[in-house]
């Protein structure tokens, strides 16, 4: 994030708080694993679990995190996905 410009994250920031694709998230046909913060105020739990009730085949998990749960809890964050790929994946 610190590499990148101000301007473009900003300019990101407007195109999410633009898009609405929760029509699209039933159409999503792959394992998908949706990690949320529980103290994320942006992306809540509710959100995330409002997002795995529309996507067939997903999984949630919660983390003791805020926004950037892989930035904040790395070892849990990875151990999630680490067991998630191994479940869908086949590593």
């Amino acid at each position: 994030l610190a590499a990148g410009s101000a301007e473009g994250y900003a300019n990101c920031c407007v195109a999410l708080a633009k898009a609405d694709v929760r029509e699209q998230l039933k159409d999503i046909t792959v394992p998908v694993l949706i990690v949320a913060g529980q103290q994320d105020p942006v992306t809540t739990v509710a959100d995330a679990q409002f997002m795995q009730n529309q996507i067939p085949n997903s999984q949630l998990v919660e983390i003791d995190a805020s926004h950037i749960s892989n930035v904040e809890q790395p070892a849990v964050f990875n151990q999630k996905l680490k067991n998630f790929l191994q479940m869908n994946v086949c590593l």
